[in-house]
């Protein structure tokens, strides 16, 4: 549980700089960052909540349980980012930043967290 802590506190402080160097540097899309970051925060969190409890159960599953957590944020994307990116047809690369920095913030720190458990 103290390592979960830890993890999970590492992860937090890295999306709180993360965010607030992308609210600097796109300023005028402060709203857009703190709902794509606040999602993608509350998505990573629940991951490690299921891989932890994964990794207490059955480490057999553990893969197919990982996978199910991009699953569901890539479901989370298609429903709530991708159709407000292609409102004006096209993907820029500014909008594509805004989803996958914290995005790939949460895979790294779940990847982190199993790479570690199974050292």
């Amino acid at each position: 549980m103290k390592k979960n802590s830890i993890y999970l506190i590492s992860f937090l402080l890295l999306l709180g700089l993360s965010f607030s160097i992308h609210v600097q540097a796109i300023p005028q899309a402060e709203a857009f960052l703190i709902q794509s970051y606040s999602i993608n925060a509350l998505l990573a969190v629940i991951a490690l909540v299921l891989l932890n409890f994964g990794m207490e159960q059955k480490k057999n599953n553990l893969a197919n349980l990982y996978l199910l957590t991009v699953a569901l944020k890539l479901i989370v994307y298609f429903l709530l980012f991708h159709p407000r990116f292609q409102l004006d047809g096209r993907i820029t690369r500014t909008e594509f930043f805004m989803f996958f920095i914290p995005y790939a913030l949460g895979l790294f720190t779940e990847i982190v967290v199993l790479a570690r458990r199974f050292k």
